[in-house]
């Protein structure tokens, strides 16, 4: 099972999820290398050289605002190449990103990347995702330290439909609980993706 999708709000966890998931896998001996692919990057090089604002714009708050709603297809186009090019059997690549639609996001993806492939949806609640979002800026580094405005976090990821992905996308979605700061908690609630990449593992 090379590729693990983790997906869910700015705010939800993804990090430490990867994180626990990379100690449990360790644990019980998985010595493949671990590798991570986020579609962040590709979006900062969009802001970076949209400097008439055609595609985005500066929020209220802090962050910003995207105004051209083709910026989503052509993040998930670009982390589909870099997904592809990082393809390896004896490498794990997890596959981070947010959005409000799932379905049209996987549709950007090749084949060869979802037939072997486990879906992990981060559910947590809109208000304690934002909270953690704000939190990050704070205490993280590097890459995960950004903000996700608030104007942006309200219209793009109020609402999600990662229910309807099972429908559209043949790939197992497991979804798991992150809505407190217990991390025994969430542990817990990740034994069921880590069983599920040892099953695929054999």
């Amino acid at each position: 099972m090379p590729n693990v999708f983790l997906i869910g709000r700015p705010g939800c966890g993804k990090s430490v999820v990867y994180r626990i998931l990379e100690e449990e896998l360790r644990a019980r001996g998985y010595k493949g290398e671990l590798k991570r692919a986020d579609d962040f990057p590709f979006l900062k090089r969009i802001f970076d050289t949209d400097v008439e604002y055609k595609r985005h714009r500066p929020a209220p708050g802090g962050g910003v605002k995207i105004t051209d709603d083709t910026v989503w297809d052509d993040l998930a186009r670009a982390l589909n190449e870099q997904a592809l090019k990082l393809q390896d059997p004896n490498h794990l690549l997890f596959i981070e990103f947010s959005r409000d639609n799932y379905v049209r996001a996987f549709k950007h993806f090749s084949p060869k990347i979802l037939q072997n492939s486990v879906v992990v949806y981060i559910d947590v609640p809109f208000d304690l995702c934002w909270e953690r979002n704000a939190r990050r800026v704070r205490e993280e580094k590097g890459l995960d330290a950004h903000l996700v405005s608030r104007e942006e976090m309200e219209k793009t990821y109020a609402r999600d439909d990662h229910e309807e992905l099972p429908k559209h996308v043949d790939v197992p979605v497991l979804v798991v609980k992150n809505d407190s700061d217990d991390f025994g908690k969430l542990r817990g609630e990740l034994q069921k993706v880590v069983q599920k990449l040892e099953i695929a593992g054999k």
